[in-house]
C-alpha cells in the first residue's frame, strides 16, 4: 500500500467544519495528516502537529528558494500549495505521496477509490481542496518547470497579488499538469463540489450533477442522497467540499454516523430518517435569492467604498 500525507499549513481560527473533517480524517488510518498551525489542533495517531507561528512557517517557505519570496499573510499560502512537497521535503521524507487541501470537508473512505491505478500516476485531482503528488524529485519540483504560456512560479512567488497559480483555469501548475503531462495526471471527478449559498442555498454537486443533496457520513464511508422521481438515492463519495459555508453550525453529539446538511452538520436522524432526509433535500429558493442577494449588495457596497 503506498503511503501518503496530506500537508495543512493553516494559521488563525480553525472552520466550523473542522470537527467532522477531524473525525473523517481519524477514520482514514492509513492516511496521515500533516499540521503546520498555531491553532488548536490535538495530535492524534494519524494527525501530526508542527505547531509554530506563522512567521515561523515563513521562515522554513524562505529557505527553500534562491530568491526573495512574498508570503506576507496566511491567505498567500494557497499560491505555494503545490510547492508544499519541495518547501517540508524534510518532513515529508519516506512517503510515497504528499498532497495538500482544505478543512471544510468531510472525506469518505479514501483508499476505495486511491486504487493502485490512481496511484500509478505522478499527479493526482489537482484541486485546492485535494491534490496529490507523488514524492519524488519530478513530480515535487514540476513547479518550477518553465513552460510557454503558463505561469511561472518565481512570477506567482514574489508578488503579494493572487494569482491562483495552484488551481485550474488560470494557466496554473493544475492546468500544466493536464495540458503538457496527461499521461501521468489522474484526474477523475470521484467528490462533490457543493454550491456556495449564492449560487443554490441548498447542495447541488458542482462536480457529479445531483442537486438539492445532503451527506451522510457513517464509520468511514461518504454517501450523497437525493431524492429522484420519488425515490432516495445514495452515491458514494471520496469528499465533500463545502466552500463558503460559515454559517453552518455543527451540532453533533456522535460523529460515528452524521449529516451534512446546507446550514448544519447534525447526528443522523433516529426516527422517520427517510422522511427527514426527503425535508433535508427540498429546494431551498427563496433563501438561495437572500445569499444571492446579500452578495449582490456586499459586493457593490465594496465598490463603493473602494471609490
Amino acid at each position: 500500500m503506498k503511503s501518503i500525507v496530506i500537508i495543512y499549513p493553516y494559521f488563525g481560527t480553525l472552520p466550523v467544519q473542522y470537527g467532522m473533517w477531524r473525525a473523517s480524517a481519524l477514520s482514514n488510518e492509513s492516511v496521515d495528516f500533516m499540521f503546520f498551525t498555531d491553532a488548536d489542533v490535538e495530535p492524534a495517531k494519524n494527525i501530526i502537529v508542527h505547531k509554530m507561528q506563522f512567521s515561523d512557517f515563513r521562515k522554513i517557505a524562505e529557505r527553500a528558494f534562491d530568491f526573495p519570496i512574498v508570503l506576507d499573510r496566511p491567505y498567500k499560502l494557497c499560491e505555494y500549495k503545490q510547492a508544499y512537497g519541495h518547501i517540508l521535503r524534510d518532513y515529508i521524507k519516506g512517503y510515497d505521496f504528499w498532497g495538500f487541501g482544505d478543512l471544510d470537508l468531510v472525506f469518505g473512505d479514501m483508499r476505495t477509490f486511491l486504487t493502485e491505478d490512481a496511484l500509478s500516476r505522478q499527479f493526482l485531482f489537482g484541486w485546492g481542496h485535494l491534490t496529490l503528488l507523488r514524492n519524488d524529485e519530478d513530480a515535487t519540483t514540476y513547479f518550477m518547470k518553465q513552460v510557454d504560456g503558463y505561469q511561472n512560479y518565481q512570477d506567482a512567488f514574489t508578488t503579494s497579488r493572487i494569482t491562483f497559480f495552484d488551481e485550474y483555469g488560470y494557466k496554473g501548475c493544475s492546468d500544466k499538469w493536464r495540458d503538457c503531462r496527461p499521461e501521468d495526471s489522474w484526474l477523475e471527478w470521484p467528490f462533490d463540489n457543493a454550491s456556495k449559498p449564492k449560487q443554490s442555498y441548498h447542495f447541488n454537486s458542482l462536480t457529479r450533477g445531483w442537486k438539492q443533496v445532503v451527506f451522510e457520513h457513517v464509520d468511514n464511508k461518504l454517501y450523497m442522497i437525493r431524492f429522484h422521481h420519488g425515490k432516495m438515492e445514495r452515491r458514494e463519495s471520496l469528499y465533500a467540499h463545502f466552500q463558503h459555508r460559515g454559517f453552518m453550525k455543527d451540532k453533533v453529539t456522535d460523529y460515528s454516523h452524521f449529516l451534512v446538511t446546507p446550514n448544519a452538520i447534525i447526528d443522523y436522524p433516529k426516527h422517520c430518517a427517510v422522511l427527514r432526509l426527503r425535508w433535508l433535500c427540498r429546494n431551498r429558493w427563496v433563501v438561495t435569492l437572500y445569499y444571492r442577494w446579500k452578495d449582490r449588495v456586499l459586493w457593490k457596497f465594496s465598490k463603493f467604498q473602494a471609490r
